[in-house]
């Protein structure tokens, strides 16, 4: 069952690692059994197996339009859990209504009643085959694919795998395996990695490589979405935002070619709960999209033109928000943890990429010279009984040096730094790294703060 985070999100607070295990939830014992009926709506939710054995949970759409066809999501779970995570973190009623959802099995079995999705010929084979029957069972007008943690993985590897087939992924809690596919081919494909920067299962870098690697290989729609503090759960129904919901509209609004779809995933990303969560950079994109798609509606294309002026002035008024003599130094104020994060949320936008350069090509290698020396001897301690106020220490050190990459974005250190602290007289941590390990959470919360001040003044797209 799914958990609600409560833990303001601007501290560094982790108290235990965790699996994705916490979010599943066993199916209900009279699921009904149905293979993917178009006659069935958005009501139910039923139980089926492929020919190859792997079954699935589906929900049909609220409507069915036959000639017009229906967007097929698949939802696919982290290791060693099985479908029934698809709906037990993803309302049947309320996520992607308009969609065909369907929610497998790994395609390799545990052997304990769990299911992992590898990236082996069998388990692609298997997934296919899967595929191949929901589209003989419906006219399916685009694929999209959302995978959590080992999910996400295998969703790039399909991707990669059948690049005609696969119109958009979401990869939440991800990376990319050494045998999936990336080139030419897939560049018709939208594609978001989504992680929390705070996640201690699968480190935040991971997505961050994936994603350069998909820019460098010419990829011309994937982007980075930072879930500021975030750990490894679920995003769509741990707050007010439905972070999963808003990065599928993003991936099938950047490659439908219906006005009507296009409008409904403009709205998904235009109208939020709170401002403090705004996807910004995505937003801005599929403006950008709308306004050069000649199939726009005149008043979506005018809602568009609207929202790149409001997301265009709000980056300014950000860099405006950085103290003009910001240095590489870490010191106690605000802009030293709202810089990091208004660089993650805003990249795509120009006054954002244009500040960014100066301390991406400047600042940030001379950070990381810096902080050479505090990360190896970090590494060297923190596995080690007996060295935890070296490594406490050492972990301080590195983030006051390289605040823009490690300030609240590395989910081990920063859980590691909090469970040392717990037991700080126990492990005998020094008083100046723990001053500074106070400091540290006190410019995350300010810089927070600050960030969602400056975005709280945007107006209504």
């Amino acid at each position: 069952m799914h958990q609600v985070l409560k833990a303001p999100r601007f501290l560094f607070i982790l108290l235990t690692v965790f699996s994705t295990l916490i979010h599943q939830q066993s199916p209900a014992a009279d699921t009904p059994q149905k293979a993917p009926d178009p006659k069935e709506t958005s009501k139910k939710v039923y139980e089926w197996k492929s020919a190859d054995g792997v079954v699935f949970a589906w929900r049909g759409p609220k409507k069915y339009d036959a000639p017009q066809g229906v967007g097929l999501t698949l939802v696919l779970h982290g290791s060693n859990l099985t479908h029934a995570w698809g709906f037990a973190n993803h309302s049947k009623d309320a996520f992607r209504p308009d969609d065909l959802v369907v929610c497998p099995d790994g395609t390799t079995p545990n052997g304990n009643g769990g299911f992992n999705f590898l990236d082996a010929p069998d388990d692609v084979k298997k997934f296919h085959t899967l595929v191949g029957e929901l589209k003989k069972a419906f006219k399916i007008r685009g694929t999209y694919i959302y995978g959590h943690s080992q999910g996400s993985f295998f969703a790039l590897k399909y991707a990669g795998e059948y690049p005609d087939e696969v119109d958009g992924v979401v990869a939440h809690a991800s990376g990319l395996w050494a045998s999936s596919k990336i080139g030419a081919a897939g560049h018709k494909q939208a594609v978001v990695f989504m992680h929390g920067t705070l996640d201690p299962v699968v480190p935040y870098a991971q997505s961050v490589g994936g994603y350069e690697a998909l820019k460098k290989a010419g990829y011309p729609m994937v982007r980075l979405r930072s879930l500021e503090s975030w750990n490894h759960w679920p995003a769509e129904m741990n707050g007010p935002v439905e972070h999963t919901s808003q990065q599928l509209a993003w991936v099938e609004g950047m490659t439908t070619k219906d006005p009507a779809r296009l409008t409904a995933c403009f709205a998904k990303l235009a109208e939020v709960k709170k401002k403090d969560e705004h996807d910004w950079s995505g937003l801005y994109s599929l403006s950008k999209q709308v306004t050069k798609s000649a199939f726009a509606p005149p008043p979506l294309r005018a809602r568009a033109e609207k929202a790149i002026g409001i997301v265009e002035n709000l980056a300014m008024a950000h860099v405006k928000s950085i103290p003009p003599t910001a240095t590489p130094a870490f010191e106690k104020k605000p802009w030293v943890a709202h810089l990091p994060m208004f660089l993650r949320a805003f990249t795509g936008i120009p006054a954002a990429d244009d500040f960014a350069a100066s301390w991406r090509n400047g600042i940030l290698p001379a950070q990381q010279a810096a902080a050479a020396g505090p990360l190896k001897a970090y590494l060297a301690a923190a596995g080690q009984a007996g060295r935890e106020a070296e490594a406490f220490e050492k972990g301080v050190a590195l983030i006051k040096a390289n605040f823009l990459t490690y300030l609240n974005a590395d989910g081990t250190l920063a859980f590691n730094l909090a469970k040392w602290a717990k037991d700080a007289k126990k492990l005998n941590l020094g008083k100046e790294p723990l001053k500074d390990y106070a400091t540290i959470q006190e410019v995350v919360k300010a810089g927070w703060q600050a960030f969602s001040a400056v975005n709280a003044k945007a107006g209504a797209p």
